[in-house]
């Protein structure tokens, strides 16, 4: 997929683009099931049912307790990707969400830094500050120990959020800043590294909400400053399959944590194994036709990955 040169602009201008259409409905159809039962264990309409029922409503915010660093686990399952299902896990398969990021980030090499599904649930919620002003935050120090710079295109990384349903201004769709990837940095300086209101920085622009239909898909730089509003209508959720990915030439220091060792090794041995050679490249795999590729490395990698179909790297 080509980007238009005013959505390039637009992202270069602003910070971030919408892009629409770029997951079929069928898809995010599974991708939400599957979301919903490993925050829920059901259904959302099965979850609300159950709070009509009883008047409780359970918190469903995943809980840290792995020995590498993620997103963490709710009750029912894991938030963190790969999460074991494929409807969620082969959203990043997907070619021109792919071809997307590269058009951001201005570069073919690109590189994962992290991912996870990101669950706002109206009835519990409690991700949003006390005033409409406060909250406004840069998402930069996720994924790397660099500060913000003026280097707008080399040292940031993009993030995304994959809409898996509907979200309208009723169910609290984060308010992002245009232009504020730009101003970021002097702003974090001159307020010594905080930022509680933004009615202070008057270069700001006027927050606009990022609603979408499903199959969207929000890019933002991780120097854009945004902020989470709370629900109008508590009886809906926020949905994301999140993804955030670098530019390779700085991937060595964009990274939440390494995600392939120790226990996470029983959800990426068998996720290489399906996934494709590009998608592999992601994570920092010799792309095909790298000379790394030999009858010798060839051997080793099918004696650690047997059930990997290797024909892409022997040509």
């Amino acid at each position: 997929m080509k980007l238009t040169q005013d959505q390039l602009d637009a992202f270069d201008r602003d910070g971030f683009i919408m892009v629409e259409n770029l997951f079929d409905p069928d898809s995010m159809a599974a991708a939400l099931r599957d979301m919903e039962h490993i925050f829920y264990g059901k259904s959302f309409a099965e979850y609300l049912a159950d709070v009509d029922k009883t008047g409780e409503a359970d918190s469903v915010e995943p809980t840290v307790s792995n020995v590498v660093a993620h997103y963490g686990d709710t009750e029912y399952g894991r938030a963190q990707f790969p999460t074991g299902f494929d409807a969620l896990d082969r959203l990043i398969e997907n070619e021109d969400y792919l071809d997307v990021f590269a058009q951001c980030l201005g570069t073919d090499d690109v590189s994962y830094c992290n991912a996870h599904l990101f669950m706002r649930s109206g009835p519990t919620d409690t991700r949003y500050p006390e005033h409409p002003w406060q909250g406004y935050h840069a998402d930069h120090g996720t994924n790397t120990f660099l500060p913000l710079s003026k280097a707008i295109g080399s040292f940031d990384y993009v993030n995304s959020g994959v809409y898996l349903h509907d979200v309208d201004d009723d169910g609290a769709p984060m308010q992002v800043i245009p232009g504020s990837h730009r101003q970021a940095a002097d702003v974090y300086l001159r307020s010594d590294g905080g930022m509680e209101d933004i009615r202070k920085v008057p270069e700001f622009a006027e927050p606009v909400p990022t609603t979408a239909k499903a199959g969207s898909a929000l890019f933002y730089s991780s120097y854009l400053i945004h902020a989470a509003i709370p629900f109008e209508n508590k009886r809906k959720q926020r949905a994301f399959w999140t993804l955030s990915m670098a530019r390779g030439d700085t991937s060595r220091w964009t990274k939440l944590a390494n995600p392939w060792s120790g226990p996470e090794q029983q959800f990426f041995k068998p996720f290489w194994e399906k996934t494709t050679a590009r998608v592999r490249t992601l994570f920092g795999w010799p792309p095909v036709g790298h000379p790394f590729y030999s009858e010798t490395t060839l051997k080793g990698i099918a004696m650690r990955f047997p059930e990997m179909d290797l024909s892409p790297y022997q040509s």
